[in-house]
This record gives C-alpha cells, sequence and structure tokens, in this order.
C-alpha cells in the first residue's frame, strides 16, 4: 500500500515538473516576443467616441461637460478595440498565453503621462490578436491634480499636428500559469 502511495506521489511529482516546464517555455517565449500595434478600431472615453473628433469644434459642449469633469476628478475610463500583433519566433507559433491582468502606461517623450489596468482575461496567440479593452485612465498628477500639460500634449499626437512628442506604450501583463498568476517583473514596450 505504502509502495503504491509513493508510485503515485512520484508521478504526480512528474506531472506538476511537466507542467512547470512548459509554464516556464511559454513565458520564456512571450517575453521575448515582438508586439506591435497595428490597428485601432475604436476609442470611447467616457462614452464619448474620439476616434470621429479631429478638432475641437467636432465635440458638443455636452461632450466637453463630461470630459471636462472626469478629466478634472482624473475619473476617465476608456473603451478600446486593437490589434495587437505578437511574433513569438520560430518554433514557438503554437504557444498561447491568457493574460488575466495588464497594467499599462503611455508615456510621451519618455514621462508616463497615462496608465491604467485591464482586469478581464485575454487570450494572446501568434500573429494578429483582436482585443476590446476597457480601463480606466489615470493622468499622471501635478499639484494634487490631473497634468493639463500631459493632456495638452496627448492632444497633440491624437490631432497629429505640430512638433509631436515622441509616444511608448507600455504594458506589464499578469499570465495564468499552471501554479498560479505570474505578473511579468518589467513593462514591455509595444511599437506602432
Amino acid at each position: 500500500m505504502i509502495r503504491k502511495s509513493s508510485n503515485y506521489f512520484l508521478l504526480l511529482l512528474l506531472l506538476m515538473t511537466g507542467f512547470a516546464c512548459k509554464t516556464k517555455d511559454d513565458l520564456e517565449a512571450f517575453k521575448e516576443a515582438e508586439y506591435s500595434l497595428k490597428q485601432i478600431d475604436q476609442i470611447k472615453v467616457n462614452g464619448i467616441d474620439l476616434l470621429n473628433k479631429k478638432r475641437a469644434e467636432d465635440f458638443s459642449f455636452s461632450d466637453a461637460a463630461v470630459l471636462f469633469s472626469a478629466f478634472s476628478e482624473n475619473k476617465l475610463n476608456a473603451t478600446s478595440t486593437l490589434g495587437l500583433n505578437v511574433e513569438l519566433g520560430e518554433g514557438n507559433e503554437d504557444r498561447t498565453m491568457t493574460v488575466t491582468q495588464m497594467k499599462w502606461q503611455l508615456l510621451l517623450d519618455e514621462e508616463k503621462a497615462l496608465s491604467g489596468i485591464v482586469n478581464e482575461p485575454v487570450e494572446l496567440k501568434q500573429g494578429l490578436n483582436l482585443l476590446t479593452l476597457s480601463s480606466p485612465l489615470a493622468f499622471s498628477e501635478e499639484n494634487g491634480g490631473a497634468s493639463l500639460k500631459k493632456l495638452l500634449k496627448l492632444a497633440t499626437v491624437l490631432n497629429k499636428e505640430g512638433d509631436k512628442p515622441h509616444v511608448t506604450l507600455q504594458i506589464k501583463p499578469t499570465i495564468q500559469t499552471s501554479v498560479g498568476p505570474f505578473e511579468l517583473p518589467a513593462f514591455i514596450s509595444i511599437k506602432k
């Protein structure tokens, strides 16, 4: 009886080791992957579609009031549909990864302007991944409030006019593994 129990224990130990090795290989593949943003199909902030807004005149008075109020309180919420391309490299094309949570930040001229967190599970795979994400937006703060300077820089980027700042999007995913969730230790930069 003891011999049978030790055999089951050994089998269980071998299975756990196999899952841990596969998880480690999956983590390495996605950590080393190349990420690029291929398309943006939707950006709504507090229910207002920003892709259709190119000039200040495109915002109604009620749009402006909603956005100003949310910005003043630094309580903006965004919903967007993004096309994220993942290149895993040779030999890793069949791997998938479940991201249970994703911290993100937008840098303008290497300074953090916006940040947020996505709490919806997302499945990533090789190739184009269409992701619909919802996240609170938090502007970096100056003097106890949202930074108007960062908002103006962001508006310059969206308008594509004038001397544009350098923009970097970074993500820091928490990945579901066989032994539980694991947060990557550093942000991954995504190129446009």
